[in-house]
């Protein structure tokens, strides 16, 4: 399982969503990727999730196939640590 965070630097909303996963994860043993959508690697991964704007957290698989998706939102703990506890 991973944990794919979309952002870009002129988002208010995704400082604090980077943050919610850090959080959370910091007491699991996952995988957490932040990709920003302004660089060539963060592009590519949104093309391929289908992401249209930011923040976006999804969870994934070991085959990269989504789990689940906050998309230009932030997930509430309880929501994420659901999502990650199944």
């Amino acid at each position: 399982m991973e944990i794919k965070v979309f952002w870009q630097a002129n988002c208010p909303n995704c400082a604090p969503a980077k943050q919610l996963v850090r959080d959370v994860v910091g007491i699991m043993d996952i995988k957490v990727r932040e990709l920003d959508i302004s660089d060539i690697n963060g592009m590519s991964e949104a093309a391929f999730h289908a992401v249209m704007g930011t923040p976006t957290t999804i969870v994934v698989d070991s085959n990269d196939s989504e789990i689940a998706s906050w998309r230009s939102q932030i997930p509430s703990k309880e929501e994420l640590l659901d999502v990650i506890s199944n």
